[in-house]
């Protein structure tokens, strides 16, 4: 989801840079795994993106983080949940701690990821009594 901001012609990418205007104007409080910066970088070099882009890619999202606009979430503290999801739900390792993340914090998921817009998911969540919402759910005109 934090590709929209830097990605142009994203699936969704007028939500998600109203998120990142929420997020900057404290209006939405974000929480992410701490993994997040290094995989927002990933896929821009997966996408061709010039290193020099990448690097402020980086910067932007560390300097958010050290301003309190985004909220990591240890490592350490997600990795029971983690293996968890892994093994009940068969996702990759990322989308586990972005899962894990908002779990551990009692927190709604919004996500465009389609491994954690599954059904079971869901269900999984709902059992929690925690929601998982898109972009267009929240962003709607």
């Amino acid at each position: 989801m934090i590709v929209k901001w830097f990605k142009k012609g994203e699936e969704f990418e007028q939500e998600g840079l109203k998120l990142r205007e929420d997020i900057l104007s404290s209006t939405m409080n974000a929480l992410t795994s701490e993994l997040t910066r290094l995989e927002v970088c990933r896929a821009l070099v997966k996408a061709g993106y010039p290193r020099e882009k990448v690097k402020e890619t980086f910067a932007t999202l560390s300097e958010m983080e050290s301003l309190g606009f985004v909220t990591p979430v240890r490592l350490a503290g997600l990795a029971n949940e983690a293996i968890s999801l892994i093994l009940g739900l068969n996702l990759y390792v990322a989308d586990s701690l972005i899962l894990a993340s908002a779990i551990v914090t009692s927190s709604t998921l919004l996500t465009e990821d389609k491994h954690l817009l599954k059904a079971e998911v869901r269900k999984m969540m709902n059992a929690r009594k925690l929601k998982v919402l898109r972009l267009e759910g929240v962003y709607r005109d």
